[in-house]
C-alpha cells in the first residue's frame, strides 16, 4: 500500500511538472519563435519551476514568522514593562 501511495505521489508531482513545463516552453516559443527542439526541456524546465516556487515560498514563510515572532517578543516585553509600572 505505501509503495502505491508513494508511486501515485510521485506520479502527480511529475504531471505537474511536465504540463509546467510544457506552458513555459509553449511561452517561451511564442517569445523566441526560433527555438524549436525545447519540448525535450519541458520536464526538467517543470521540476526546477515547482522548486523555484518552493524556494520562493519558503523564503516568504521564514519572512513571516520572523515577523511574527518579533512582534511575540514585543508584545511580552511590552506586557512586562506594563506589570512592572503597575497598569
Amino acid at each position: 500500500m505505501e509503495q502505491d501511495t508513494l508511486t501515485q505521489i510521485m506520479a502527480f508531482a511529475h504531471s505537474i511538472a511536465h504540463y509546467l513545463g510544457t506552458w513555459i516552453v509553449a511561452l517561451v516559443q511564442m517569445i523566441l519563435p526560433m527555438t524549436k527542439e525545447l519540448s525535450t526541456l519541458a520536464d526538467p524546465i517543470g521540476y526546477l519551476a515547482i522548486l523555484s516556487i518552493f524556494v520562493i515560498v519558503a523564503a516568504t514563510a521564514k519572512k513571516v514568522a520572523f515577523v511574527i515572532i518579533l512582534v511575540g517578543w514585543v508584545l511580552i516585553i511590552l506586557r512586562i514593562v506594563l506589570m512592572a509600572i503597575g497598569v
